[in-house]
């Protein structure tokens, strides 16, 4: 293949094993001659030969919500750049069944994980597998992460800036890092130019619960702050069967402009975190990590920006 190529076995061999050490065009060369020879490698003697058998691990929490199964494309993606084949698991957003997951994964040979983990996850020592922590840091451990306490602050002076004062907040469960830096970053942001009116913890569900509807009910604020899209999208459904108009009444304002978010029936106002790169950079420090690479322990924030649609207005 390296004749077919015009280039050395090396130069192969980085490109087949993902190494990330040659230029783009390069690796596209490479690719196409092992395409038009039809070269198919033999996993099973890699394996014996290296020790890897160049497969990772990608455990969510869920993959009911939108946001997960977009990590999820960007991991298989990457991964598949890098050589990687990928196996995806929904945990239900138990540390148990996290833990017994990656051990089970252990003992198939897998090369590593990329992980969204329970903030109780028992990571009471280094696990034996590499692994790289997605959306909140933990002790030990590579991560990457939206940078969540930007995100709130940027919500705040939207709000502000559009002259709202009143405000009701839809947070999540603070255990979780992401719905705690969020909450923080707004609250910081807004300091003393908004009345926190109202705040509700609420999970990640398609619908509110009966105290967060009986808050909008009220009409108590011009404008609804919420944890994520899919919490915003559930107040949208909740202020329609009110009879509340969006955003004439009530504003409303996410966070992680999901796929659905664009959709002109919501067209949500939301702070964009980049969910496709969250899941490249962590497969990269994932593959840094399973090739042997010394580094230290390396967290990652990723920038976000704001996304202004139609859920937001000033006030008349």
């Amino acid at each position: 293949m390296a004749k077919a190529a015009g280039v050395s076995s090396a130069t192969v061999s980085y490109v087949l094993n993902g190494l990330n050490k040659v230029t783009p065009e390069v690796d596209a060369l490479v690719r196409r001659a092992a395409t038009e020879i039809g070269y198919s490698r033999n996993n099973a003697a890699r394996a014996l030969k290296t020790g890897h058998h160049h497969l990772i691990g990608c455990i969510l929490p869920t993959l009911t919500s939108p946001v997960f199964p977009e990590i999820a494309q960007a991991v298989q993606r990457r991964a598949a750049h890098h050589g990687y084949a990928t196996v995806v698991i929904d945990s239900g957003n138990e540390p148990m069944r996290e833990l017994e997951v990656i051990e089970t994964l252990g003992r198939h040979g897998i090369d590593g994980v990329v992980a969204l983990l329970h903030p109780s996850f028992p990571l009471a020592t280094p696990p034996q597998l590499p692994m790289v922590s997605l959306d909140a840091p933990f002790p030990g451990l590579d991560g990457v992460m939206a940078d969540h306490i930007t995100g709130g602050r940027l919500m705040a002076e939207h709000v502000v800036g559009l002259g709202h004062r009143r405000v009701g907040l839809l947070s999540g469960f603070q255990e979780h890092t992401s719905n705690r830096e969020r909450r923080d970053g707004f609250v910081q942001g807004a300091g003393e130019r908004l009345d926190l009116v109202w705040e509700i913890q609420v999970d990640l569900v398609p619908q509110l619960p009966d105290a967060a509807v009986a808050a909008i009910a009220r009409r108590e604020v011009s404008v609804i702050v919420c944890v994520n899209d899919l919490v915003a999208i559930a107040a949208l459904s909740a202020l329609k069967s009110l009879g509340l108009s969006v955003p004439d009444d009530v504003s409303v304002i996410g966070f992680d402009d999901m796929q659905w978010s664009s959709w002109p029936l919501i067209s949500l106002t939301t702070v964009r975190q980049p969910l496709n790169v969250l899941g490249e950079r962590a497969v990269d420090l994932l593959v840094e990590r399973i090739s042997g690479t010394s580094m230290p322990i390396t967290v990652e924030r990723l920038p976000v920006e704001l996304v202004v649609r139609t859920s937001t207005k000033a006030v008349d």
